[in-house]
């Protein structure tokens, strides 16, 4: 069944037990919706019809999928999720919100594509070295696993926590890469070694910030010919961080995620599902128009 924006806004009236004395279509509506489901309407349609042949399972409804970006966008305890959501059981709550969670986590690979990163370059096959992307570690906060383990630890916020890498392609702005999750301690520059440096081909490199010194496919904040170059360079992170900014609009990779049992895989295969998944959101709001801010990016490597 394909939906609409008037559909999924009609579902969430339902969902949040809408009051009748109050008026739904306001100047607030959007920011409405935002705040509880974290998009706007017309990218939750396009989120269900781009998963709809996937659902398998006897009763998914578009309910089902705003509980699971209530739960990532909110993340507080089951009574309060319940609350928003009209008081279904707990444990229904919980097996459809994880249901939908995976089930928009699985669009990784289709909605977020390496290949992207060539979008609005002439020609990316010219000689010489070339830059494409930004590449930046995202720390995320966990509840500390047992048994106790030191490489859990970030410094980013003094305590255990999980570690993505990202990449923002610096034409667009545009999400190309995801590759984690990673215990916090993991350095940046073995990640981007044993992973995107795989990926691309030997002319290219990629911007990063200092915590990447000795990568050989990263290109430091002082490696330019000039000021404004270096500037340009740094301009181009800037907007990376608001990228990863745009990811903890989302509570969940906001706030320590407690979903630690049975064991410390499975908790990160959980926190991957939800981290993915507000990637892909985010991204489908990029292309939709939400982008953060142009870059000029003129940089040369020789």
């Amino acid at each position: 069944m394909v939906v609409d924006k008037e559909l999924i806004e009609a579902s969430a009236k339902e969902a949040l037990a809408w009051p009748e004395s109050r008026k739904w279509d306001t100047q607030e509506k959007d920011q409405r919706f935002r705040a509880c489901f974290g998009a706007p309407s017309e990218i939750v349609a396009n989120i269900w019809n781009l998963i709809e042949p996937t659902i398998g399972e006897p009763g998914a409804a578009v309910k089902h999928l705003l509980w699971a970006l209530v739960f990532m966008k909110v993340y507080s305890n089951e009574e309060i999720h319940c609350s928003i959501v009209g008081w279904p059981s707990a444990r229904s709550f919980r097996k459809w919100s994880w249901y939908f969670v995976k089930k928009i986590s699985d669009l990784k690979d289709q909605v977020i594509r390496l290949e992207n990163r060539f979008v609005n370059d002439p020609d990316p096959n010219t000689a010489g070295v070339k830059c494409f992307m930004t590449v930046d570690g995202i720390d995320c906060p966990v509840f500390e696993p047992y048994p106790f383990n030191i490489e859990m630890y970030s410094h980013k916020f003094n305590g255990p926590g999980l570690k993505y890498e990202v990449a923002v392609c610096i034409k667009t702005g545009f999400i190309v890469w995801i590759n984690g999750p990673f215990v916090a301690g993991t350095p940046d520059a073995s990640i981007l070694n044993n992973g995107l440096s795989n990926e691309i081909p030997e002319y290219e490199v990629v911007e990063v910030d200092g915590g990447y010194r000795g990568c050989p496919k990263g290109r430091l904040p002082d490696q330019g010919i000039n000021s404004g170059e270096r500037k340009q360079k740094s301009v181009a992170r800037g907007r990376h961080e608001v990228v990863n900014g745009r990811l903890k609009q989302f509570n969940v990779l906001a706030s320590h995620f407690r979903h630690m049992k049975p064991n410390k895989e499975r908790m990160m295969e959980r926190h991957s599902w939800c981290f993915h998944a507000i990637a892909v959101i985010t991204q489908l709001k990029f292309e939709s128009g939400e982008k953060t801010f142009d870059v000029e990016y003129n940089v040369k490597y020789y």
